[in-house]
């Protein structure tokens, strides 16, 4: 286990992975920590798909053509989900996901996939972390086909489902050098 200092200074892209398998412990630790990122109006607009599968995983290679996501152990994805979620009470009790359902029941589906999207990231930023924090080496991938990476792990043809990130996870079997970072990007107020 690292510091969150220690996880994000160490993290690296990583895209060959060891045959040592991912216990249920520690998947189940990554999976709950990556379950804590925040979300807009705490309405967990976005879901974590956890595939073991190697069917689904050879799915999404096809979809992308990325050989570390068909080999690593695990691959993660984040998905946004681009509705009003019909549990919104059970979360945020009545009188909030009145609120939020008001909020969220004027916005077109443009927006309420672009806010839904945004909780997809936070949700992919916690996995990169957490599983760092566990040992995990991780890969997290943009270049896919989204109608083939939904149609592979069972939502095909959902407009109202988006995929954020596809991760490859796993023991690292390579050590990739920091790849170095721009001197500074901060901006002080504004640009």
């Amino acid at each position: 286990m690292h510091t969150v200092e220690e996880a994000i200074r160490s993290r690296r892209a990583t895209r060959a992975y060891s045959e040592q398998p991912i216990t249920d412990e520690v998947l189940d630790k990554v999976v709950a920590l990556t379950l804590e990122a925040p979300s807009a109006f705490n309405a967990q607009r976005a879901d974590l798909v956890v595939v073991r599968d190697q069917d689904v995983k050879d799915a999404i290679f096809e979809a992308s053509g990325q050989a570390q996501l068909r080999d690593a152990p695990v691959v993660l994805i984040t998905v946004a989900r681009a509705d009003i979620p019909e549990d919104l009470e059970e979360i945020l009790g009545q009188k909030r996901a009145d609120f939020v359902r008001g909020y969220l029941g004027k916005l077109d589906q443009a927006a309420l996939r672009e806010t839904a999207m945004k909780d997809a990231m936070l949700l992919a930023g916690f996995a990169l972390i957490a599983a760092q924090g566990e040992g995990l080496a991780t890969s997290p991938t943009t270049g896919w086909n989204e109608a083939k990476v939904l149609e592979a792990i069972g939502l095909g043809g959902r407009e109202d489902r988006g995929v954020g990130l596809v991760i490859g996870m796993g023991y690292p079997a390579e050590s990739p050098a920091h790849p170095g970072r721009a001197a500074s990007r901060r901006v002080e107020n504004r640009y």
